[in-house]
């Protein structure tokens, strides 16, 4: 019997809960309060008792990254204080001169330490005895770490838009050329569909896992509005709505339709089975076999040929920020492979290291500079509540659209 070829490949996509995809352990928010209360009771030893009723209102009063947060903190200090010994909570003076000290023998940044006496201070709440991380040698500790280590942080590498904006051409790696990249099967419309929402809403990664269907509306023109309940500035919840171009509509429908979404979070898990095809074979005589095989009727039967197949589980809960942001490493990882970016070798390396969810935030702060917005509006737009980040943000670029900028503009040429 003559084989025939097998080319087509057969699709499935299981709607949100008919996959039997692995689901996340949940509770981590409970797993870090009992953390938080282990180290508590390492660092104190019998000198003190945890206050329940702060305990709770804290953990409450604070998000699941500020209570993680909080936990690593400790878990740092725990670790100096089993090097130096004694009791740890209450700390005095000198420990914390001592741990500023731990800190930058390990090289961790003035910002990291700063956020762990901040995490110190808290735990002095929770204990309710006096806190000594506001005195003035611990301040002085902490500038002279600043002074010789210098407070610029590493910002995520930005991801603009990559055309139409601003008179130079932007090089590297851009939301457009990720876009390009991103493949056409679902869990490319899911991609595509991330980094263009992302970039429009200028969404931290909090707030973009947190993204449902109910909080989109769709308007006339093809654009939309998204509610953004909460943030790392609005942790009370007074919510705030961000406008949505038509091209990152389009593509929420394409990836909602494909995955059929119709209600809870937009992002999920895809999940992929893939079978190779096989030739149709004739069914196997005796002769066919070697000389020293177990003869197998089942094995020998003849068997049709069967073609591809992908099968598309799509999950029922919201992607994780981890899964985000290799979401976009990934997608990076493959425009250079299609040569979509001139990038080689150890610059390819850096450019994808500094890529991360916040990206899409950076880039989008600095094409609106680019554009000539002034610090006041883009922070407004970006929900902060200064304007010191946005000028962090978009430090090479602010200069040419401030104040100076534009009436040297007219006089200089």
């Amino acid at each position: 019997m003559p084989k025939r070829s097998v080319s087509a490949e057969i699709v499935t996509i299981l709607a949100p809960g008919e996959a039997p995809l692995p689901q996340r352990r949940s509770g981590a928010a409970q797993d870090r309060a009992v953390q938080l209360v282990e180290l508590l009771q390492e660092l104190t030893g019998e000198g003190a008792s945890l206050v329940e009723l702060n305990f709770q209102k804290s953990i409450e009063a604070r998000a699941p990254a500020s209570i993680k947060a909080l936990a690593v903190d400790l878990d740092c200090y725990a670790r100096f204080s089993a090097e130096r010994g004694g009791i740890g909570l209450p700390a005095d003076e000198a420990r914390l001169v001592a741990y500023i000290d731990y800190c930058e023998a390990r090289r961790l940044k003035p910002a990291t330490v700063s956020r762990r006496l901040s995490s110190l201070a808290v735990a002095h709440h929770l204990l309710d005895v006096p806190c000594p991380v506001g005195a003035v040698v611990v301040r002085d500790a902490l500038r002279g770490l600043r002074r010789r280590a210098g407070v610029r942080q590493r910002q995520a590498g930005p991801l603009r838009l990559g055309e139409g904006i601003g008179r130079e051409a932007v090089r590297g790696f851009t939301l457009s050329v990720l876009l390009e990249a991103c493949g056409r099967d679902v869990a490319g419309l899911r991609d595509a569909a991330i980094l263009s929402l992302g970039y429009d809403a200028g969404l931290r990664v909090s707030e973009l896992v947190a993204v449902a269907v109910e909080l989109m509306e769709a308007q006339e023109d093809g654009s939309g509005l998204l509610e953004v309940p909460h943030s790392k500035a609005d942790q009370e919840g007074q919510g705030a709505w961000v406008w949505l171009s038509p091209d990152t509509m389009r593509r929420v429908a394409l990836w909602r339709e494909a995955a059929s979404i119709r209600a809870g979070a937009l992002f999920r898990r895809v999940a992929v089975i893939r079978t190779k095809p096989r030739e149709a074979r004739r069914a196997l005589a005796i002769e066919d076999l070697a000389y020293h095989a177990r003869v197998d009727r089942e094995r020998m039967a003849a068997r049709p040929a069967r073609a591809a197949t992908v099968t598309y589980g799509i999950g029922e809960r919201a992607l994780t920020p981890a899964a985000m942001r290799l979401i976009i490493k990934r997608t990076a990882l493959a425009a250079a492979d299609q040569g979509l970016v001139d990038l080689m070798g150890a610059d390819l390396d850096h450019a994808i290291d500094a890529l991360s969810t916040h990206s899409l935030r950076v880039g989008l702060t600095q094409d609106l500079f680019a554009n000539g917005e002034d610090a006041g509006p883009i922070a407004q737009a970006l929900r902060w509540t200064s304007t010191a980040t946005a000028l962090r943000y978009g430090r090479k670029l602010a200069p040419s659209s401030n104040a100076a900028a534009r009436m040297l503009k007219g006089v200089r040429k």
